[in-house]
């Protein structure tokens, strides 16, 4: 199944795991991918949708500042915003998240979804390794997974057909 031709993903990512997430999404959807940096008024003109994909980093989603700066473009399409981070789960953090990132007139029109990041302590640079609080660290086991990005498709496939789910 394939959504609507007429949108686009743009990402930025620090270590890769937002681009192996946006790389799985856009195989899924089937829409191109394109540098936060090259988006263009022509090209968004031409998006339905957005698919806007940001590790955190220090607390920080990597794209906030891109966010603000294009606020008047991403106003006029549907933004579906993932973010990729080791604390996914916790509610009350995502919501500062949210509020301390994202403009508050796209909070409105933006659907936010929360994707387990990992951490990889020997592929840190020495700065970032030094920063990150030891429990950070997920030495065992891998919460990436292909299968976290099926609400996230589920919403778009949602938006591109008309079709909304309860």
């Amino acid at each position: 199944m394939a959504a609507s031709p007429n949108g686009v993903i743009v990402y930025k990512t620090r270590y890769g795991t937002t681009q192996e997430y946006a790389e799985w999404i856009r195989k899924e959807l089937r829409i191109p991918m394109i540098d936060p940096e090259r988006l263009d008024e022509q090209v968004s003109a031409r998006c339905d949708f957005l698919v806007v994909g940001t590790p955190v980093y220090l607390g920080k989603m990597l794209i906030a500042d891109w966010l603000s700066d294009n606020l008047d473009r991403l106003r006029q399409t549907r933004v579906f915003l993932f973010v990729v981070c080791t604390y996914f789960s916790d509610m009350e953090k995502q919501r500062a998240m949210i509020k301390e990132n994202i403009p508050g007139s796209l909070r409105d029109s933006c659907e936010v979804f929360f994707l387990a990041g990992r951490v990889i302590a020997d592929k840190l640079s020495k700065e970032d390794a030094l920063l990150l609080e030891p429990a950070a660290v997920i030495a065992e086991c891998d919460p990436v997974q292909k299968g976290n990005i099926l609400p996230l498709l589920k919403a778009v496939y949602a938006f591109a057909t008309g079709y909304r789910t309860a």
